[in-house]
């Protein structure tokens, strides 16, 4: 075989080829690596979604805030809710955005515990939960952001800024043995997202 361009260049070719066939891309198909992760908890009153209340109807002496609508009032004399009628009760708690980053974040109310979060765009500022009461009648109790965004949107707050929760309770309701409880969800979506 005589040496010339042509030959030289098949040459060079295969031993390039057969070098990086011997030593790989560098390329993987599967990568499996453990990282160690720590989540730090708060309770609700120094979260970074904030919910705090200085209303006689929470408790929010543990790490959770927990409405008690039993009417025991500033004094605790008061006995319930007037029958067959609404009532309006404003300011009861107040959800902030204490996020650490600055974020900007819209919140919104939903009922139930379930794990989804909602987009933006379907976060509810008002939601009406019925449960039972002691007299054995329904109660629907309405609770409502005292500001939303605009067209009625979920309100976007910035990191420190707050909005309070109203609630309606409604007593003229029939009875269709509701659970004694409910569950209000609140939750906070990032605005850049």
């Amino acid at each position: 075989m005589a040496i010339n361009r042509r030959n030289i260049l098949i040459g060079l070719g295969a031993l390039v080829g057969g070098g990086g066939a011997l030593v790989g891309t560098g390329a993987f198909t599967t990568v499996s690596a453990a990282r160690e992760v720590s989540v730090s908890t708060a309770g609700d009153g120094s979260a970074f979604l904030q919910l705090t209340s200085d209303s006689p109807y929470v408790d929010n002496t543990g790490d959770t805030l927990t409405l008690t609508l039993d009417a025991d009032g500033n004094d605790g004399n008061d006995s319930g809710f007037n029958e067959n009628a609404v009532t309006t009760l404003t300011g009861v708690f107040t959800i902030a955005n204490n996020s650490a980053e600055g974020n900007s974040v819209q919140v919104g109310l939903g009922s139930g515990s379930g794990p989804d979060v909602p987009s933006a765009s379907d976060l509810n500022t008002e939601v009406t939960l019925t449960v039972g009461s002691d007299g054995g009648e329904d109660v629907e109790i309405t609770f409502t952001l005292s500001e939303t965004g605009s067209n009625g949107s979920a309100p976007s707050l910035s990191a420190g800024s707050s909005v309070t929760v109203d609630v309606e309770i409604d007593t003229t309701l029939t009875s269709s043995d509701a659970d004694a409880t409910g569950e209000l969800s609140i939750f906070a979506v990032d605005d850049s997202a």
